[in-house]
């Protein structure tokens, strides 16, 4: 097969409309590397069955060879956005019949991917059930499956239930991973009537980062005093800071001045306190807060 680029003169009209070779190497390269996956998804995968018959696939998955679940699963991925709510909702009824059912370790651990890659775009009938059936399972990564759906949609009564007594229990399990967003300390942090329930002491102590913390603390200043906020806080002062400032916060004022002399001997925390009562302070507030901070400024250049 003679090279497009060869006979760059015999080329359609289509194609000159590319400026340069690179254009042109550049459209082949994509094409190729498309058309591999089509004939990969259409040849090879499941990309040619009716959506019946691609449901009928994967409920009968463990009858088949475990090498064709990636393109399964794939398939299933890619038809989501295109499918009805009946078609979703007998999709949901199939991964939940899968969780339910009793196959062989290996099989049950393909059911869990399956459930990572799939659980948290369902949304129809049934699609919380799902989740909350594998926020109780024994399988971690089917728990994990269900925060990463509770992260993406929020939580409801029956998962805040379970998780609510999973940290009276001292059972919320440890991040995996270098992502904290489905973190279960971070769906209790993000959840207003989790706050409310377990109480600011008992959620700072499972939020996962500074940010989430904050997060907490802002739902619990709507419910609870500027002295009951500020005394459960006074381990997470950072955190307090960043929320007083967020939330606008000026009957925190007092708190806010006392720890600018408190914490003047940690500048990265005290820059933090001059932007806050620069905030939610006055003039003679932010004069007295720029002092401590102009202070420690001085101290620390004659010390250099």
């Amino acid at each position: 097969m003679t090279d497009l680029f060869d006979q760059p003169l015999e080329l359609p009209p289509y194609l000159l409309r590319y400026p340069n070779p690179w254009g042109l190497e550049h459209r082949r390269e994509k094409g190729l590397k498309n058309l591999r996956a089509a004939v990969v998804r259409y040849r090879d995968g499941y990309g040619g069955l009716p959506f019946d018959e691609l449901l009928e696939a994967l409920r009968q998955f463990d009858d088949r060879p475990s090498a064709g679940m990636t393109l399964l699963v794939d398939e299933v991925i890619v038809r989501l956005n295109g499918l009805t709510t009946n078609g979703t909702e007998r999709l949901i009824d199939v991964l939940y019949e899968l969780h339910r059912r009793g196959m062989p370790r290996w099989r049950r651990l393909q059911v869990d991917h399956v459930l990572q890659r799939v659980l948290f775009l369902l949304q129809g009938r049934g699609d919380y059930d799902l989740a909350f059936a594998c926020l109780g399972s024994e399988r971690s990564l089917r728990r994990w499956a269900a925060y990463k759906f509770y992260g993406v949609r929020g939580l409801d009564d029956q998962a805040r239930s379970l998780l609510a007594l999973r940290v009276v229990q001292e059972e919320i399990e440890e991040p995996r991973s270098a992502s904290l967003a489905f973190y279960p300390g971070t769906l209790i942090a993000k959840d207003a009537v989790l706050v409310a329930d377990l109480g600011l002491a008992a959620v700072l102590k499972v939020a996962p980062t500074t940010e989430m913390r904050k997060v907490a603390i802002g739902f619990a200043m709507s419910e609870e005093s500027p002295e009951t906020v500020a005394a459960i806080c006074e381990d997470y002062p950072q955190e307090l800071v960043w929320a007083v400032q967020d939330c606008g916060r000026s009957d925190f004022l007092p708190f806010i001045m006392d720890m600018v002399d408190d914490y003047r001997d940690d500048p990265y925390l005290l820059h933090y306190l001059v932007r806050c009562v620069a905030c939610v302070g006055g003039r003679d507030e932010l004069e007295y807060a720029l002092y401590v901070a102009s202070a420690v400024l001085d101290l620390a250049d004659s010390e250099q």
